[in-house]
């Protein structure tokens, strides 16, 4: 196979995996607190045989996760919280303890603050905050407070990490990470909101067209690659 044609297919290749992340953030434009994804790309330099000039090849570098905030939008759940500012609210699983920004919060049927997916949520001593629905509706403050009728509660553990993108999705809205966390001091949370997903459909739109052009005009080089050998065999086996 000709080198041309290795480079377009590695280009292909590249772009496949790209249409994929694009899929997935398309995908999740309604998902509460998703972070958009996008790929990256870094060249791969080949030697070519006879002391050519080195062969380029496009090479998947990895993913890097938008962590811009979604925009924050107003619901009827008191339970609610949506985190204005960078952070995450800390909660526990089977699996150890996981970080989220989706605050879409409930309280299960022992009375535990949890996530949609029943995962209890923690206060600032890693406790699960436990609420009596027969004292009122709580009152969450924008330092994470939780109080109700008979006083104050707990406050909701909210953390930062060093490198965000370090942070590994493991499903449900919910990240892992190795990195050892630290309080929030400049995040506020805000009660009876959430925070919508960060993906903007148009700009992933625009970057599906394009792609579309990009992946036609490659496999156009490969088809036109692919004439110019069949042509030259037809060539030669006329003088045979």
């Amino acid at each position: 196979m000709e080198n041309s044609v290795y480079i377009g297919l590695s280009q292909q290749t590249a772009m496949r995996r790209q249409l994929d992340v694009i899929a997935n953030n398309l995908a999740n434009l309604n998902t509460t607190a998703f972070k958009g994804e996008k790929v990256l790309f870094r060249e791969y330099l080949e030697q070519a045989k006879g002391g050519q000039q080195p062969l380029s090849f496009v090479q998947d570098y990895g993913v890097q996760r938008d962590t811009r905030e979604g925009r924050l939008e107003t619901t009827t759940n008191p339970y609610d919280v949506a985190i204005d500012g960078p952070g995450y609210l800390t909660v526990d699983t089977p699996a150890g303890p996981r970080y989220t920004r989706n605050g879409h919060l409930r309280i299960n049927s022992q009375g535990v603050l949890s996530t949609a997916d029943g995962y209890p949520v923690l206060d600032q001593n890693s406790r699960p905050i436990t609420l009596n629905a027969n004292n009122g509706q709580p009152t969450i403050a924008l330092d994470g407070t939780i109080s109700n009728s008979t006083g104050r509660i707990g406050r909701l553990n909210l953390v930062t990490f060093g490198n965000e993108q370090a942070l590994d999705q493991v499903g449900s809205g919910l990240y892992s990470t190795d990195q050892t966390p630290t309080p929030a001091t400049n995040s506020m949370l805000q009660q009876g909101m959430i925070e919508s997903s960060n993906v903007e459909p148009i700009v992933e739109m625009t970057k599906m067209i394009d792609l579309q052009r990009s992946y036609d005009a490659s496999n156009n080089l490969i088809q036109a690659d692919d004439d110019r050998q069949e042509k030259s065999i037809q060539t030669l086996g006329k003088f045979n």
